[in-house]
C-alpha cells in the first residue's frame, strides 16, 4: 500500500510537472506588441539552420558566415541557461584573443535579411535575461536600440566620433564600466563633444572628415563626439554570478522638439528615466533596431569575460520580467528611483574606432569600419560544458505524509526527483 501511495504521489507530482506554466516558453505565448521572442531552445537545429529561422539578421562573430566558438555560440547546458536547456554564450575565448560578439534585430518589412527596408516604431521595448561570470571585467559596448530612416538600413552604422544631423540615426545603449555600473550611452544633436588636446590637427580633421562623408560635418570646428553618459543616482550595479532581467526602453522625441525618453529597468525596478531627450528631426527617422551585443574588441581585454544571455524580447510596449513564468516581478531590487543623469562628455577612452555602430567585419557588412552587427551570417555552433552558470533549478517535491521516512520511501523519492529532472531536460528540444 504503501509503495502504490507512493507511486500515485509520484504520477501526480509528474503530471503536475509537465502541465506547470513556469516550465512553458515566453516565445510560446507572445504578447500584445511583442516584435520578436528568443529563448535559444532550437539550438538542436544547428547554428546555420537556428540563426536562419531566428528574428537576428546579423552576427557579429560569424567571419565568413560561420560562426566562431570562441566567441559565440548556442549552449545545451540547463544548468548554464536562464530557463529550458538552451542559451546564447559568449566565452571571449584566449583563442578570439578574449573578443566579444553580437546579434542584431532589425524591423524587416517582409523577409528578414541585411539591407532590407526596415518599419518604424515611435517606441521599442528591448529584455534580455543576462548573468555575467564571476571574474568578469569588461565590456566596452553592451545593449542597445536604434533607428535609421526606412530604406537607410546602414545608417546606424559607422558614425562614432560624429555629431548627429537629427535624420541620419537615432540611438541609445546601456553600458557600464568596470566596476559594473550601469548607464546609459547615448548620441544627439546638442551633445558634449571634445575639442583641443587629443581631438586636434590630423586626428580631429580625419574625423570630421569621415563625419562630413556622412552627411554630419563638424560645424562648430574641428571636434571628436562620443557618447554622452546619463548614469542613475545611486549607481546601478550589475551583479556578476546570478541571472539578471534587464529591460531597456526608447521613445523617440517629436520631431525638433526634446521630448524624448530613454528608460532601463533591472530586475523590473526601474532604475533611471532620462527624459527631455532630442535625437530626430525629421519624422522618417524611427527605432527599428536592437543590438544584443557584448562588443570587446581586439586587444581590448587580458582575460575572458564571459556572458551568457537568455528569453530575449523585442516589444513595441512593455514586457516585464514575469512573461517568462520566473521572477515575482515586485521590484524589491530597487525603489526605481528615475534620475537625471550625469550628461558626461565620453566614455574616456578617446578612440574614434569605439565600437559605436560600426557595420563589422563580414562579408555583408556594409558601410563602416570593424565593430558590431556586420559579419555574414550562419556556420556551425557547438554546444558544451560552460565551466560555470547558475545551478539547474530545484525538482518539486511530494507532499504526501508520513510519519518517518523509510529507506523505500527514500528510494522512491529519488526515482520522483530523477524523473522530474527528465522531463524539464527534454522539454522542447529541437528535432
Amino acid at each position: 500500500m504503501q509503495r502504490a501511495a507512493i507511486l500515485t504521489c509520484a504520477t501526480v507530482a509528474l503530471g503536475l510537472s509537465v502541465a506547470s506554466p513556469a516550465l512553458a516558453s515566453p516565445c510560446d505565448d507572445p504578447q500584445p506588441g511583442w516584435l520578436m521572442c528568443e529563448d535559444f531552445e532550437q539550438g538542436g537545429l544547428g547554428w546555420p539552420e537556428w540563426f536562419e529561422q531566428s528574428a537576428f539578421v546579423q552576427c557579429d562573430g560569424c567571419p565568413e558566415g560561420v560562426n566562431d566558438p570562441d566567441r559565440i555560440r548556442l549552449l545545451d547546458d540547463p544548468a548554464a541557461a536562464h530557463d529550458g536547456d538552451w542559451s546564447l554564450h559568449l566565452p571571449a575565448a584566449a583563442a578570439a584573443n578574449y573578443r566579444g560578439a553580437s546579434l542584431a534585430y532589425r524591423s524587416c518589412n517582409g523577409s528578414g535579411e541585411q539591407g532590407c527596408l526596415l518599419t518604424g516604431y515611435e517606441d521599442l521595448y528591448f529584455r534580455t535575461w543576462v548573468r555575467l561570470a564571476d571574474d568578469h571585467q569588461y565590456v566596452h559596448h553592451f545593449l542597445s536600440i536604434a533607428g535609421t530612416q526606412p530604406d537607410e538600413y546602414w545608417g546606424a552604422d559607422g558614425n562614432a566620433g560624429c555629431r548627429p544631423n537629427g535624420y541620419r540615426a537615432a540611438g541609445t545603449t546601456l553600458d557600464f564600466n568596470t566596476d559594473h555600473e550601469l548607464f546609459f550611452y547615448t548620441y544627439f544633436p546638442e551633445m558634449n563633444c571634445d575639442m583641443g588636446g587629443y581631438c586636434d590637427g590630423a586626428y580631429a580633421q580625419g574625423i570630421c572628415d569621415g563625419c562630413a562623408q556622412k552627411d554630419m560635418p563638424c560645424e562648430n570646428g574641428p571636434e571628436c563626439c562620443w557618447g554622452n553618459l546619463f548614469a542613475p543616482e545611486p549607481a546601478e550595479v550589475l551583479p556578476t554570478g546570478e541571472w539578471v532581467c534587464l529591460e531597456l526602453h526608447m521613445h523617440i522625441n517629436t520631431p525638433g522638439e526634446a521630448d524624448g525618453t530613454m528608460s532601463f529597468w533591472v530586475n523590473d525596478a526601474l532604475a533611471l528615466e532620462q527624459t527631455q531627450m532630442h535625437w530626430r528631426d525629421v519624422e522618417e527617422l524611427q527605432l527599428n533596431k536592437a543590438w544584443l551585443q557584448h562588443y570587446i574588441a581586439n586587444g581590448d581585454a587580458d582575460q575572458p569575460n564571459q556572458v551568457w544571455f537568455d528569453d530575449v524580447v523585442v516589444s513595441t510596449e512593455r514586457i516585464g520580467c514575469t512573461a517568462n513564468g520566473d521572477g515575482d516581478g515586485d521590484g524589491d531590487s530597487g525603489d526605481g528611483d528615475s534620475g537625471d543623469g550625469d550628461g558626461e562628455s565620453g566614455d574616456g577612452d578617446g578612440d574614434p574606432g569605439d565600437g559605436d555602430s560600426d557595420s563589422g567585419e563580414g562579408e555583408d557588412g556594409g558601410p563602416g569600419g570593424e565593430g558590431e552587427g556586420g559579419d555574414a551570417t550562419g556556420g556551425p555552433g557547438e554546444s558544451g560544458e560552460s565551466g560555470e552558470g547558475p545551478g539547474a533549478d530545484e525538482a518539486a517535491g511530494c507532499t504526501c505524509r508520513s510519519s518517518e521516512p523509510s529507506p523505500e520511501r527514500l528510494w522512491w523519492s529519488v526515482v520522483v526527483v530523477l524523473a522530474l529532472g527528465g522531463v524539464r531536460r527534454s522539454r522542447r528540444r529541437a528535432a
